[in-house]
């Protein structure tokens, strides 16, 4: 492959990624439009980067077979989704969203085929180091815009809301903590841009980014120390986090007003999720009504229904649970599927991290980590946004059989790295290796 084609390629994967986080786009929304969605740029935009990382998929035909029939799971979550817009009310507006939904993983694929996790892991932090750095600016320079004019001020950066803000906060610290250094200067830019992610994040005051941050922190950390270093069996490191974790709730507690305090909330607020357990209430309720199918992708939250949950609540709300949401929108079915494809990328992933061939290999396990916990308190299973396209490209990155030459046979896939390519075979295309 030419030096050309690789250098688009790259811009192509980077645009696409860029206004995936949403960040910027909100400075052109009117009142009332969406990020990614209302504003007629945003989904031109979208809509043209969608294309492009289609036609450099379609270079990469057999690898994408692959990753497709590797992960049929995903492939059926896909299809349903696009049909379930035949049983809701809305299937024009359901179409659509589905039709962004699948460019998102569309570019979680491209990222796993174009490039190694530590390519991903460098072009990502370069990409969140300058978003981090304009919403320091914007805080400072523009603060009716980067602050919220809310009593509690807080920080949303070159986001409409302060939750994308604190999101992309987090996936940035998430990032400097995976991304290898091989110098004394790659180094301090680490250190400095994890602080600044870090900062940033608790300014935006968002307790749930920051909540499966801490959550994936802790679950790897122990990982690490009990299944790799000690060669514990992984059923006694699951029953060593759940100890650990009880033993931090049992010791958090009876401190939960100085918890609250300290984050900004009541005690009231916190206990109740910052309103999210009424939210989790009303919605188990509708899903009882239709558990198989569920109503349809982008279906609920413009019936009627939704308007009784809105009603109740006082406000525009949507289900502030990624599994939930998963129910609602495509039901039992869909939930399994999802978790099938979810479970898969576990399973992968801690195989991937047990090879310890590669400076990245915790990398998926880390970042899956962070995305189961972070679908407990908002949506981003099978949607347009950025931590699904990275969960893709996670999972489908993690499976050796993307990285092996087409005359191995599948019952004898072995992780192949560049440096364990015996001279003997034939160039192979950059996709198909691993660093």
């Amino acid at each position: 492959m030419n030096n050309r084609k690789d250098f688009l390629d790259l811009l192509v994967l980077t645009n696409c990624a860029f206004f995936l986080t949403g960040a910027i786009t909100t400075l052109l929304m009117t009142p009332g439009d969406t990020p990614l969605e209302g504003n007629l740029f945003g989904r031109l935009t979208m809509g043209i980067s969608y294309l492009a990382v289609a036609g450099m998929l379609v270079t990469y035909r057999r690898e994408t077979l692959i990753v497709v029939r590797r992960n049929w799971a995903l492939a059926a979550l896909a299809v349903l989704a696009f049909a379930s817009s035949l049983w809701t009310d809305t299937p024009e507006l359901s179409f659509r969203r589905c039709g962004a939904a699948a460019g998102t993983t569309l570019l979680g694929v491209a990222l796993a085929i174009k490039l190694t996790q530590e390519e991903q892991l460098r072009l990502l932090s370069w990409m969140f180091r300058i978003i981090a750095i304009l919403s320091l600016a914007c805080v400072i320079l523009l603060p009716s815009y980067g602050i919220s004019d809310t009593p509690e001020q807080e920080w949303r950066g070159v986001f409409g809301f302060k939750n994308f803000f604190g999101s992309m906060m987090a996936v940035s610290v998430l990032i400097e903590w995976q991304l290898p250094t091989n110098s004394r200067w790659s180094k301090v830019l680490n250190r400095l841009a994890l602080l600044l992610s870090a900062f940033l994040l608790i300014r935006s005051n968002s307790i749930t980014p920051l909540m499966a941050l801490v959550g994936a922190f802790v679950l790897v950390e122990i990982y690490k120390f009990a299944t790799l270093r000690l060669r514990m069996p992984l059923y006694a490191t699951v029953v060593a986090s759940l100890l650990v974790v009880s033993l931090g709730f049992a010791l958090v507690a009876p401190k939960s007003d100085s918890i609250a305090a300290l984050l900004g909330r009541s005690t009231d607020r916190l206990t109740d999720l910052t309103g999210r357990i009424e939210i989790w209430r009303w919605v188990i309720t509708f899903i009882q009504q239709r558990p198989i199918l569920g109503y349809g992708y982008a279906g609920f939250w413009t019936e009627s229904a939704a308007a009784t949950i809105e009603r109740a609540i006082g406000a525009r709300m949507y289900s502030h649970n990624g599994y939930l949401d998963t129910l609602l929108t495509n039901g039992l079915l869909g939930l399994s599927l999802a978790m099938v494809f979810l479970g898969i990328g576990l399973k992968r992933a801690l195989d991937w991290s047990a090879q310890r061939n590669s400076p990245t290999s915790l990398w998926p396990l880390a970042f899956l980590s962070f995305f189961l916990f972070y679908n407990f308190g908002e949506c981003t299973i099978f949607m347009q946004h950025i931590l699904w396209a990275l969960c893709v490209a996670a999972i489908a990155g993690s499976d050796p059989a993307l990285f092996v030459p087409e005359t191995v046979p599948e019952d004898e896939l072995i992780l192949t790295t560049r440096a364990e390519l015996p001279p003997s075979l034939p160039d192979l295309p950059e996709s198909q290796v691993s660093a």
